[in-house]
């Protein structure tokens, strides 16, 4: 699959007339006691995101985003036959989902040391690198696991134009070793297409809340990774 393939998904024209309303809302799991997603699931709260559109401008804005990274997310379905597969954008010291196809999961995802050793979307941003888990049964690392029907998941940065990194995209499946073959295709098209189309995409650069300035975890981590390569 062709990198201008997968731009031509998300450069499509938007029909303004269909209502995407329902791109705003999403319902979360109800969450344990900790915050942390429970294995087996019923319906929570209902997540607005339009707690990051702060004027019509801007909520005009993110329905645009939203419908074309939806029209994305069920594209790659399509094409790769992944069971999950969400796109979360970084908000200062947390990452929250905009997007996603499969199963409901736990809007967001706080970035910090105590997260480290927990999850893999940490571990991404902090190592500036995708993660692959072919099974997760036979994983010892860190791993946040929020269906037991999950056996392999994919991790990716997503990089702003500074090379900061802005976001990830995580994808699951039920199969074993399910992207053996399709890391190329995710790993590199798919990411690529995706940090095209939020370089310049209006929500994204006439936002405040996208504000990259390295945060006390990002200056505590890029210590670690010193006193790592050093020792």
């Amino acid at each position: 699959m062709r990198l201008f393939d997968i731009l031509g998904v998300l450069y499509e024209p938007v029909n303004i007339l269909d209502s995407h309303e329902h791109l705003l809302t999403y319902v979360e799991p109800e969450l344990n006691e900790d915050g942390t997603c429970p294995i087996y699931k019923v319906p929570g709260n209902t997540y607005s995101l339009l707690q990051y559109a702060h004027n019509e401008e801007q909520k005009a804005h993110l329905l645009d985003l939203l419908v074309r990274l939806s029209r994305l997310v069920r594209w790659i379905h399509i094409q790769s036959d992944v069971d999950w597969f969400g796109i979360y954008l970084r908000h200062g010291d947390k990452l929250v989902k905009y997007v996603y196809n499969g199963e409901m999961s736990k809007a967001e995802f706080e970035i910090s040391q105590e997260h480290l050793s927990k999850s893999i979307n940490t571990k991404v941003i902090m190592e500036r690198r995708p993660y692959y888990i072919p099974n997760v049964d036979n994983h010892d690392g860190p791993y946040y696991r929020c269906d037991v029907k999950v056996k392999s998941e994919l991790c990716c940065p997503i990089f702003a134009s500074d090379g900061q990194v802005m976001g990830i995209f995580d994808c699951e499946d039920h199969r074993p070793n399910f992207f053996d073959d399709k890391i190329e295709f995710i790993v590199k098209q798919v990411r690529k297409a995706i940090e095209i189309f939020l370089e310049d995409h209006p929500y994204v650069i006439n936002s405040n809340d996208f504000s990259l300035t390295e945060s006390a975890f990002d200056r505590d981590i890029k210590k670690q990774l010193m006193a790592h390569k050093t020792a």
